[in-house]
């Protein structure tokens, strides 16, 4: 990494109008909206965590092979997203189905490709900005 000395300033005949285009870049910079350092939230997760186990419980029980993926939302970054994809999601216990579906924020079911299902279970406020 190359160092860079200050000094360098005080050797050339500088105005201040050398350094204008430069100054407004640092100025509409530092004008931007930055980004919030977000933090897990530990009551969302669990929520999340619960109904995930939950419909592998409701799928075990029928002797469905569903994948299940749990992730972050690759569009909302603060949410989390349960999904399950099979040629047949048959759910038997609708409590428990209820139980699982209790915390999520939106639940979604449509159709895919090759005759397959997918059931999405959005979780929002999956992240929080730190200090919230």
């Amino acid at each position: 990494m190359i160092e860079f000395d200050e000094s360098i300033f005080d050797s050339e005949d500088f105005y201040d109008e050398d350094f204008a285009e430069v100054d407004a870049l640092i100025e509409y910079l530092q004008s931007l909206p930055r980004a919030p350092i977000l933090i897990l939230n530990p009551m969302r997760l669990q929520q999340m965590r619960f109904s995930a186990a939950m419909l592998n419980k409701l799928l075990r029980e029928t002797g469905n092979t569903a994948n299940i993926e749990c992730k972050q939302h690759e569009a909302e970054f603060s949410a989390g997203v349960i999904r399950v994809e099979s040629f047949d999601i048959s759910i038997v216990d609708m409590e428990g189905f209820a139980r699982a579906a209790e915390f999520a924020s939106n639940i979604e079911i449509y159709p895919l490709a090759e005759n397959k299902i997918r059931m999405a279970l959005m979780f929002y406020g999956l992240t929080i900005p730190a200090g919230a």
